[in-house]
């Protein structure tokens, strides 16, 4: 079982924060507010099978996601060329976070420090940036 240090909850404001994705894409979290539903995916590594498998499966549902405003946002402890190198692998349509220190994935308290990853998380955010979900 995964014991979280839950610094975001539901009906708190997600944290805002700023990078660039493996494509080199600035993003920023403020940007989607009030415009967009954001799926944020904090998944450990390439390596784990099962967060390869809810990489694809969210890519299959992504024009279902982006039909409801929403868009998707993945983020891992990966460096950025293993994890562009699994983003093109898996034809992943949505932005993808090298966050090698861990610096947003802590920020939303999800960081395991005991494997110097993320523990798999996802928050949904709606478009006032209210987390909705987490599990």
């Amino acid at each position: 079982m995964y014991q979280m240090r839950g610094k975001v909850d539901v009906g708190s404001m997600a944290p805002r924060f700023e990078a660039r994705d493996v494509m080199g894409r600035a993003i920023d979290e403020a940007d989607y507010r009030g415009r967009n539903n954001l799926v944020l995916f904090f998944y450990r590594n390439s390596l784990c099978q099962t967060c390869r498998e809810e990489l694809a499966d969210l890519a299959d549902k992504y024009r279902f996601i982006s039909e409801q405003d929403g868009e998707v946002i993945a983020i891992s402890t990966d460096g950025i060329d293993v994890a562009k190198n699994m983003a093109l692998d898996l034809h992943l349509p949505f932005h993808v976070i090298s966050d090698p220190n861990g610096d947003i994935i802590n920020l939303y308290g999800v960081y395991d420090t005991n494997t110097d990853t993320a523990y798999p998380t996802v928050f949904l955010i709606d478009k006032n940036g209210v987390v909705r979900y987490k599990k």
